[in-house]
């Protein structure tokens, strides 16, 4: 849909032939494999230098995977389990998409979550037990560990479970209730490093090109958990950069460039994903924001080969379309007599509301609505100083 004027029938469609592409691509491809192994080993690299146990290691990776011992005892294995599971997990989805404005509010209330807030979801946050919602357009993410990505989806899927450590366990490990959650790169975006380049070569050399969406990563967000250990989350973040540093060194050493970007890219567009929870706090906006009257949610007709083809794929058909709701369009459209340069939210404010009812406190937005032209860029910055906890 790149360089398309962007419409629900086209971004529907678009996420209808991507989910059954790359969940084929996911069950069939052996260089799908190949690189889920180098992913799995680079965390492991991570782990271990954040927690200095190789042992520790496996655990805090698989465990924080939703998987219980006694875990897979190679890197081949370990990733024909999670590409198979993945699979599976994205073939069931319920399927969203979201208008490109609506997409810049998710950014938007994303920004102003902290890790605090993160730990206020709860499983009826979700707007359905499993779900891909796939954007429209590619967001610039920089990894803490100082990797460029262009994330074009993100999946999510429940019951899951994520071991913790439990001081009251004979073992000292206990579980909680958790989402597992997946976040997909645009194959077709503008982050084309060489490591890239050599997988799509290789996946086109096996006769399994890349598929639309290509599986960055997975982790398990636990409900209502409070990590024991505030300092870990720096800790980790420090052996991320320490290991992908390496990793780049290595790699430039034997002429490879892992910073390749094509296209028109600005590099101070880019959201700067400092603690490695960008990909949990654009969901967690997305299912708090559902819940909220200022979206619509609204099911797209599927026309009978659109269901003919997700029947032979065993895939449902149906999307769903978010969109902020037209009175808050309508209050947005800009005066006549004037040339605005950007769109910025208006009024758009985060709130952690009680529940007495509940018990709890839910996150909630206040607002928002969009102003200025829709072809203008979006002033991000603005956007999340205006959102006030």
């Amino acid at each position: 849909m790149a360089g398309k004027k962007w419409t629900v029938a086209g971004a529907a469609r678009y996420a209808r032939d991507a989910r059954i592409a790359t969940a084929a691509y996911l069950r069939e491809a052996p260089v799908a494999r190949t690189w889920q192994m180098s992913k799995l080993m680079r965390a492991h690299q991570v782990h271990t230098a954040h927690l200095g146990q190789p042992e520790a290691a496996t655990m805090l990776l698989f465990g924080g995977l939703g998987y219980r011992p006694p875990f897979p005892s190679a890197w081949p294995e370990a990733a024909e389990l999670i590409v198979t599971d993945e699979a599976r997990c994205l073939a069931s989805a319920q399927l969203y998409v979201l208008t490109p404005q609506m997409c810049d509010v998710v950014v938007a209330a994303a920004l102003s979550l902290t890790v605090e807030d993160l730990q206020l979801l709860d499983a009826d946050d979700l707007p359905s037990p499993t779900g891909l919602v796939v954007l429209p357009y590619p967001l610039l993410v920089t990894g803490v560990g100082g990797d460029l990505s262009d994330d074009r989806a993100y999946c999510w899927s429940t019951p899951a479970s994520v071991l913790r450590p439990d001081p009251e366990k004979a073992d000292g490990v206990g579980s909680a209730l958790a989402v597992r959650v997946s976040a997909y790169d645009d194959t077709h975006g503008p982050v084309r490093p060489d490591s890239f380049r050599d997988l799509a070569a290789e996946a086109r050399r096996q006769g399994t090109p890349l598929p639309p969406l290509l599986l960055d990563s997975i982790r398990c967000l636990p409900f209502r958990y409070t990590d024991g250990d505030p300092q870990a989350p720096d800790r980790l973040a420090a052996a991320a950069r320490h290991v992908d540093g390496a990793l780049r060194n290595t790699a430039a050493a034997h002429g490879l460039d892992e910073s390749h970007v094509e296209g028109e890219y600005a590099p101070d567009s880019q959201i700067n994903d400092v603690d490695d929870t960008f990909t949990l706090r654009f969901l967690y906006a997305f299912w708090r924001l559902c819940e909220q009257r200022l979206t619509d949610v609204a099911a797209t007709e599927v026309n009978h080969a659109a269901r003919l083809q997700a029947k032979r794929a065993q895939v449902p058909a149906d999307v769903r379309v978010v969109q902020l709701r037209q009175r808050d369009l309508a209050r947005g459209r800009p005066t006549q007599d004037r040339a605005w340069q950007h769109r910025w939210v208006v009024r758009m404010h985060k709130v952690r509301q009680w529940y007495p009812s509940e018990q709890r406190h839910k996150v909630i937005y206040r607002g928002p609505y969009v102003k200025g032209p829709a072809e203008k860029p979006l002033l991000r910055g603005e956007i999340a100083r205006a959102l006030v906890r």
